[in-house]
């Protein structure tokens, strides 16, 4: 997946309700608050929203605070992008959405042990694209990756060790 522009809220909201369908994340350039606190490279965790009007978003900045403000308070939002975990540049987020997504990895191929179907087969690419070649081998999981671009993007993985 390359990375893709993001221009509204409604795409943040669509992202992140489809999370495990879609995959990734949406990181901003910058996000400036109406106070003048400028926050960059963050990456959002929340959209609410209430009768089909948002009210607040939160994100984890770069120092790894989650903060939650008021759609009101953002004066500026900077570069939108919806981009694969691996491809962060938020390292604080990518750290906790990349244990995030091992973890439920690691769940999903424990439940379908023994059961190699279509769906299966296609979120545990996706998991594996989003996650990267190099953070499934730093993770042990070496036999997992057949191939990989040398950016490190999924081409294929080893049916056999899904289910290892």
């Amino acid at each position: 997946m390359k990375k893709v522009t993001v221009h509204a809220l409604k795409d943040i909201h669509t992202v992140l309700t489809n999370k495990r369908k879609v995959g990734g994340a949406i990181e901003a350039k910058s996000i400036r608050l109406r106070s003048g606190e400028e926050f960059q490279n963050p990456v959002f965790t929340s959209i609410e929203q209430t009768r089909g009007v948002y009210q607040s978003v939160g994100f984890m900045t770069n120092d790894g605070e989650r903060i939650i403000v008021n759609i009101d308070e953002i004066s500026m939002m900077k570069n939108l992008e919806h981009k694969l975990i691996c491809q962060l540049e938020n390292s604080h987020a990518k750290t906790y959405l990349l244990t995030d997504t091992l973890q439920y990895l690691e769940r999903l191929c424990e439940v379908n042990e023994g059961c190699l179907t279509s769906p299966f087969k296609r979120e545990v690419e996706g998991l594996a694209c989003d996650i990267g070649a190099k953070h499934l081998e730093e993770n042990g999981y070496s036999d997992f990756v057949i191939y990989a671009e040398p950016d490190h993007n999924i081409i294929s993985i080893n049916q056999k060790s899904m289910l290892a």
